[in-house]
């Protein structure tokens, strides 16, 4: 399975350092690992599959603060994260700033992990399909399914605990794959407890993982639950 490990906002520069040589150490059991550190710690995980957090909707020039797909493309990342709902919480991004960053990966060669999600309100109600359906023709349009990977996290979910029923998943992962043709992963709370659980789902190709990324020790018991 592939499993894209989301750190977020953590680790300074000696933890990074600490963490970089204990994860070469864990066993993978065939599965394949995505890094996705803060942008400043990119050169520290030249000797692994490498993917960022983010990235600019705009090309090199004058947008202090932004870091352009081209210089990540220079790291040899190869795979980006676009449309956290994390991004949308804080940054107020919105799905015309996403499909923008969406374009500027894809001319730079490299694979776009996009995130869909859903409310509890949208949930409970039976509105998710038709919401994520929404969200992806938006963004996916005139896209390859070989193009890109689509990241399933429902927003009451990311770190809460609170996770969708395997068949309300299984059939989110479903309807993504008969229309777009593409690999889907599930993300929120994912952890140790649940890994074998959610394995069950067919439909699904991997996990976007977020606090249990920066515990190895527990990364290792997950990925053994997986294999």
């Amino acid at each position: 399975m592939l499993l894209v490990l989301n750190h977020k906002s953590n680790l300074t520069y000696d933890e990074v350092i600490n963490y970089h040589h204990d994860l070469l150490k864990l066993s993978l059991f065939d599965h394949q690992l995505i890094v996705c550190p803060s942008y400043c710690y990119l050169p520290f995980f030249d000797d692994v599959t490498l993917g960022s957090q983010d990235v600019s909707e705009f090309p090199f020039g004058a947008y202090t603060g932004q870091v352009s797909a081209s210089a990540l493309k220079s790291l040899h990342v190869s795979y980006v994260i676009i449309n956290h709902s994390e991004r949308l919480q804080y940054c107020h991004e919105s799905l015309k700033n996403a499909k923008k960053k969406i374009e500027m990966v894809l001319e730079q060669k490299m694979t776009p992990i996009i995130c869909i999600g859903d409310t509890k309100e949208e949930h409970d109600q039976n509105l998710y399909l038709q919401r994520l359906e929404e969200q992806l023709d938006y963004l996916v349009q005139d896209l390859k399914g070989d193009e890109f990977i689509v990241a399933y996290e429902p927003i009451y979910a990311i770190g809460t605990g609170d996770i969708p029923k395997n068949e309300d998943i299984k059939k989110i992962a479903k309807m993504i794959k008969e229309k777009y043709q593409v690999r889907v992963l599930y993300g929120g709370s994912v952890n140790q407890d649940n890994a074998a659980l959610l394995s069950q789902i067919e439909e699904l190709d991997g996990f976007l993982l977020g606090g249990i990324s920066l515990k190895l020790d527990k990364l290792q018991e997950l990925i053994k639950k997986l294999s």
